[in-house]
């Protein structure tokens, strides 16, 4: 196996990461499928709409994970892709520190479908943070007359598009946000997430920070 401890020297099986080519500010978003003697088996890395990122063998990236401590980081090479399309990359040096961003919102649109009794909505996060999300979404007619709107503290389905992975889990309703248009903006919070769901959410908030800071849109 990889030396050193799983999720503190290196990522272990399913964990998200974001990832970095070396040289640029973009972050992507992947995930550890497995670990061999001498390398980490990701999937490939994908932007912010969803979309793989072509990678050529010798590339080298910034690996950063929530570690059993905290975030890390480590710089890995890109050694090949597999058969079953997988990234094998090997990681150099020592995994480091990173600042933690606990329930930090990050502005990310993701696609997004709640359910509640046999209403069904669909639309995008507007922001999403390991403690909840806001979302808009798409009119519906009945919804307000016929339909009334959630309470707040009312369980609601969740299904959330993470690319790469799907979240299903279910949410507690907040609040609603006015607006002048037609669409629903709701305020969400996670109630009861999975440690592997908690890490992927957290995977996706601290890309879309680097992301952010990167364009300079958040300081």
């Amino acid at each position: 196996m990889v030396a050193g401890r799983p999720n503190i020297d290196y990522p272990d099986a399913g964990t998200a990461l974001s990832v970095v080519p070396i040289g640029q500010d973009d972050a992507l978003t992947a995930r550890v499928r497995r670990v061999g003697e001498l390398n980490v088996h990701v999937t490939p890395a994908r932007n912010g709409v969803g979309e793989v990122v072509r990678m050529e063998p010798g590339e080298y990236l910034e690996l950063s994970w929530q570690a059993d401590d905290g975030f890390r980081s480590i710089e890995a090479a890109l050694i090949d892709v597999a058969a079953d399309g997988l990234w094998q990359l090997r990681v150099k040096g020592e995994a480091t520190h990173t600042q933690r961003r606990d329930a930090v919102r990050a502005p990310l649109g993701l696609p997004v479908r709640v359910v509640f009794g046999q209403t069904e909505l669909v639309g995008s996060t507007v922001d999403l943070s390991e403690g909840g999300l806001r979302c808009v979404f798409r009119p519906h007619g009945d919804l307000g007359n016929s339909i009334p709107f959630p309470k707040a503290g009312q369980p609601i389905g969740l299904v959330l598009d993470l690319y790469s992975d799907q979240l299903e889990t279910q949410v507690e309703f907040i609040r609603r946000c006015p607006r002048t248009d037609q669409l629903h903006e709701w305020s969400l919070k996670f109630t009861t997430l999975p440690e592997a769901a908690q890490d992927l959410v957290r995977s996706h908030v601290f890309t879309a920070l680097r992301n952010a800071r990167a364009r300079g849109l958040v300081t």
